[in-house]
């Protein structure tokens, strides 16, 4: 049987990728106890932190599926932290009578449903006015007929379930050269029942590219706001940040207020990460995704001087949220693998890395690789190369198949 080993409740950690890891490695440093939930093999579970829950569930969206699963628990009190796009939507949708065992800090289902739905996330901006990119919603191949080859060659396919569709396709959009590349790629994926919009591409290095992150707390109270510049992504223009750097909010004050608009207006609770572009047509600051959870860089936030885990565990309770006192400006966060393979696609195709290289390594806070507890980092290297082993291998046996074809 799980049994807190303080007065404080433990908490019920709800994720296995970084976000997970890093809220773990924060509150497990606060000396809260926390269990994992989730049914993974991921790098989580080579954490010196990680202990499962008595049971462990794999990763859902059904909120009745997740009550099942917490009822038949015999701990008898837990924080619970959603680290995923579906464990939040789970978390949110939870009875109210399971909330007083199992507090959360977590946003209104109708906020969680409006910013994960990339298609009722634009309907929602369009109608508070907020600056955002052209889109179309694309549900069939017959809906690009609604748009000009223009468009199409400026844009690109975003999925209204990124998730769902990085599940099945490995990237988060698609850029297409023409209406029929367009027109395959959309039947393919509604055969699978993705929908998309063809957002326009908003032209600019990735230094434009804003990121906020934040605490709401449940009386509707902004407890934190940090703005971060990203550095490097990979792969390039569709993919998670590689590295960010921390910058002051009064550089991006049109998009913080923005923002704060856009937060209450959904009466939001809990953590935010909010993805703005500076459009240098206009110079204005476009929003492309709001995340209703952490993101990645939990872990190097604290750092920073923003812990949002720790703030989320209070708020759960229903304990006082002190706001963050600042953050330290021009400090680094970087998630080791994908930032290496950046600088190393750059050095490749004989061009300099985006951004500096030696500051964030030397001076920057590691999403994975920690010494104090090092295993993950170790796990993450060797995942990494595993995947790229089999990838190439696949590269080889697939170009010897096209050969032994066209020698016939």
């Amino acid at each position: 049987m799980m049994r807190s080993s303080s007065s404080e409740p433990p908490v019920l950690i709800l994720g296995a990728h970084v976000t997970a890891l890093g809220v773990l490695r924060v509150l497990s440093a606060r000396g809260i106890e926390c269990y994992c939930a989730e049914q993974t093999s991921d790098i989580i579970v080579r954490s010196r932190w990680y202990r499962p829950a008595e049971r462990t569930l794999p990763e859902t969206a059904d909120s009745d599926v997740l009550a099942a699963y917490l009822d038949a628990l015999q701990l008898p009190r837990a924080v619970l932290i959603a680290c995923s796009d579906r464990w939040i939507s789970a978390v949110a949708g939870l009875p109210d009578a399971m909330r007083d065992r199992f507090p959360s800090s977590a946003p209104p289902v109708e906020a969680v449903e409006q910013f994960i739905d990339k298609a009722r996330f634009r309907r929602l901006v369009e109608r508070l006015g907020i600056p955002h990119p052209r889109t179309t919603q694309i549900v069939s191949p017959a809906d690009l007929d609604r748009v000009s080859d223009a468009e199409i060659a400026s844009g690109f396919l975003k999925p209204t379930d990124s998730q769902r569709y990085y599940q099945h396709f490995g990237d988060k959009g698609s850029f297409v050269e023409s209406r029929t590349a367009a027109a395959r790629i959309v039947e393919k994926a509604t055969s699978l029942g993705i929908t998309f919009l063809l957002q326009e591409w908003i032209p600019g290095d990735l230094s434009r590219t804003v990121l906020l992150d934040g605490f709401v707390d449940r009386d509707g109270v902004i407890r934190a706001f940090v703005a971060r510049r990203r550095i490097r992504m990979d792969p390039p223009r569709l993919a998670n940040t590689a590295s960010a750097v921390t910058i002051p909010l009064q550089e991006v004050s049109e998009a913080v207020d923005s923002l704060r608009g856009l937060l209450s207006a959904v009466r939001y609770r809990g953590a935010f990460n909010v993805e703005f572009k500076q459009d240098g047509r206009d110079g204005q600051f476009k929003i492309i995704e709001v995340n209703p959870r952490p993101a990645w860089y939990i872990a190097p936030l604290a750092a920073a001087g923003v812990d949002l885990s720790w703030k989320i565990y209070l708020d759960a309770q229903g304990l006082p949220v002190p706001d963050s006192a600042g953050y330290r400006v021009g400090r680094y966060g970087f998630y080791e693998i994908p930032d290496a393979a950046a600088i190393l696609r750059a050095v490749g195709s004989f061009r300099r890395p985006d951004g500096p290289v030696l500051r964030p390594w030397l001076r920057g806070d590691r999403v994975v690789f920690w010494w104090r507890d090092p295993m993950p980092g170790v796990a993450d290297v060797g995942r990494s190369v595993r995947r790229r082993t089999v990838s190439a291998a696949r590269s080889v046996l697939g170009g010897a198949r096209r050969n032994r074809g066209s020698a016939t």
